[in-house]
């Protein structure tokens, strides 16, 4: 489902999408793929603590439709995120259905989920 997900593993042994609790980073822009066309990409930093240290977790969700989202703060807290697969119920190009299933605080469609980066966070403690 998300790609490269696997190097979370050596620094977060137990992890899950579920424990993602807050965000603090939202970025969204269109660019051009290899084909010259058009396609959105939203990069969001997730936090999530583990044994005491916050890490921010940089994920890159691309063709993006159908964006929603409600900010609560410097900080958003996500109270329960999920990625429902769709790719069993036919839907085409969106692969992905991203949201807060209990606040409704991000929700959109997506056709690719990618990894990019694991960090300590040097400013931001939850």
């Amino acid at each position: 489902m998300i790609r490269n997900i696997e190097s979370i593993k050596p620094i977060i042994n137990n992890f899950s999408i579920y424990r993602i609790e807050w965000f603090s980073d939202l970025h969204f822009h269109v660019t051009q793929d290899q084909y010259f066309e058009n396609i959105s990409i939203l990069h969001i930093t997730f936090l999530i603590k583990e044994n005491e240290t916050t890490y921010e977790l940089l994920i890159r969700f691309s063709n993006i439709e159908a964006l929603h989202f409600k900010s609560g703060g410097a900080l958003t807290r996500i109270s329960g995120f999920n990625i429902k697969d769709l790719t069993k119920n036919g839907y085409y190009p969106m692969k992905y259905e991203v949201e807060d299933y209990e606040d409704g605080i991000i929700h959109f469609y997506c056709a690719d989920i990618e990894f990019l980066s694991l960090t300590e966070s040097e400013y931001i403690a939850i």
